[in-house]
């Protein structure tokens, strides 16, 4: 119980803009803020992907060897017996990445197993999909107790989603939250959805879809429109 209300109290002073406990350099404090720059492109421009950040982990050869080292490996955030699997067909040249497990996945071993994996799977099969059709990724094989990815789980993670990619080899992308959107994009995916892009997997240029995470969805159901036009978009790549 004293774990949780500590990391809720950490989480609150973190949404409140506290980044450090002290600061021994002198600063003025009531000098104006520089005047922000806008990163929102203009409809239809294409969003440039930022560059994988470099890794000294030697990264397997072949999807089997990467799945099984993403479950096992000390370079991985989070116990081992917490992490879930890739699912799908990843001979299907569509790759659905996701940001991390539910809650509920840690007892079924499966990506999207509760309800928010039915209204997945609802949305999935709008567009005639089924889950055996497409190849599911998690960006975090594990869910972190904050139930957030924050900026250097980002960078230390997407090696390992590059190098799954690239492996799986997919034709079209579909980028489900803001982590996976974040970390290839460089933008949550609230902006990053309405722009035509692509992200750059080995020697291929692969057509990327992002959109809102379907349990954010679940919570506001007035943004069923937009990822419902996402998805469409997504089916005609």
């Amino acid at each position: 119980m004293a774990d949780s209300v500590a990391l809720s109290a950490l989480d609150w002073w973190a949404e409140a803009g506290v980044d450090t406990l002290a600061d021994e350099s002198p600063r003025d404090w009531l000098a104006a803020a520089p005047a922000p720059v806008s990163t929102i492109p203009a409809r239809g421009e294409t969003i440039p992907v930022l560059p994988t950040p470099a890794t000294s982990v030697q990264l397997p050869d072949t999807l089997e060897a990467l799945r099984a080292f993403l479950l096992a490996d000390a370079a991985i955030p989070g116990p081992a017996n917490a992490r879930i699997d890739a699912s799908g067909d990843p001979a299907s040249a569509i790759a659905v990445v996701v940001d991390m497990p539910e809650t509920e996945d840690r007892a079924s071993g499966n990506l999207l197993s509760g309800e928010v994996g039915a209204l997945f799977d609802r949305m999935m099969g709008a567009i005639k999909l089924e889950r055996g059709q497409f190849y599911l990724i998690p960006f975090s094989p594990t869910r972190p107790t904050t139930g957030r990815l924050g900026e250097a789980l980002l960078k230390q993670l997407k090696p390992f989603l590059m190098r799954h990619l690239e492996l799986a080899k997919p034709r079209k992308l579909l980028l489900l939250g803001d982590a996976p959107v974040q970390a290839l994009l460089g933008r949550p995916a609230a902006k990053a959805r309405d722009a035509e892009q692509s992200v750059s997997i080995g020697t291929l240029t692969v057509p990327t879809v992002a959109t809102i995470h379907p349990r954010l969805v679940a919570m506001k159901r007035e943004w069923r429109p937009l990822i419902w036009a996402d998805l469409q978009r997504f089916e005609k790549l």
